[in-house]
């Protein structure tokens, strides 16, 4: 990606990015299924929506400085299900900015629907590089 990276500073609490459309195609089914198996049915497996969070976290928030780490994420599924095939709407925002201990520390919740059904809501957090 070209651009200017997004640096701390420029990242603000309330600060949306995206919506990133996310289509549970074949693609993503084959790399599922290259690991884990076959999925049982036409329900999308939680760690798929899953993957797709992280995916949609990294294509939101571009051009992003070298050496993010990432420190640490919580989920929480709904229980509501999507079917194999279908697109997953990921919806990313800066939760909380923070320096601690010489660090600049980005927390990003991630919330994910399908057809208007929420199916999962998340923070990522990151020890943000720049």
């Amino acid at each position: 990606m070209t651009g200017t990276p997004w640096t701390f500073d420029r990242l603000t609490p309330g600060q949306c990015f995206g919506p990133v459309t996310i289509p549970l195609d074949e693609t993503r089914q084959a790399g599922w299924r290259a690991i884990y198996g076959a999925p049982e049915g036409e329900t999308a497996p939680d760690g798929l929506i899953v993957a797709g969070m992280m995916e949609a976290f990294i294509r939101a928030i571009q051009p992003r400085p070298r050496g993010n780490v990432h420190a640490g994420q919580t989920l929480a599924l709904t229980g509501a299900t999507v079917r194999l095939g279908e697109d997953v709407t990921y919806h990313v925002s800066v939760a909380a900015r923070d320096q601690k201990r010489g660090r600049n520390w980005i927390t990003c919740s991630v919330r994910a629907e399908a057809g208007g059904r929420a199916l999962l809501r998340g923070d990522i957090t990151t020890i943000w590089a720049a």
